[in-house]
């Protein structure tokens, strides 16, 4: 399976093209998203076909898992108006990116070379 490293690209830098419930809804693959439902089921909540449909952080609301959706990072990057990842704010890298995303990273490091980049 390949995908381009910066094609689906988080607003928190993560590379959604990895994100197996990405790839079960884009790639329309029934076995990987039985094998999710399977294993993200709990005796309380049974998953079912849409709880793992996902078309990456910047689709639609609607089509954003549910997790994602509610992200505060994601959030943030929405109400600021970012186009492609949080290294394009002006407040970068913020108390969020800080706390949730390891420096060493490659989230983070997707997020300083856009951060570096002349005109950004």
């Amino acid at each position: 399976m390949e995908h381009k490293s910066f094609e689906h690209m988080a607003y928190c830098g993560f590379d959604c093209g990895g994100c197996p419930m990405f790839r079960a809804t884009v790639d329309d693959d029934a076995e990987l998203r039985a094998k999710l439902i399977e294993k993200y089921s709990t005796p309380e909540k049974q998953l079912t076909a849409d709880d793992v449909k996902c078309f990456g952080c910047k689709a639609a609301e609607r089509y954003v898992h549910p997790y994602c959706n509610e992200c505060a990072i994601r959030c943030c990057a929405v109400s600021h108006g970012i186009g492609f990842n949080c290294g394009e704010c002006a407040e970068y890298p913020c108390g969020e990116i800080v706390r949730r995303i390891p420096e060493n990273g490659q989230s983070r490091a997707n997020m300083d070379e856009v951060n570096a980049s002349p005109g950004k």
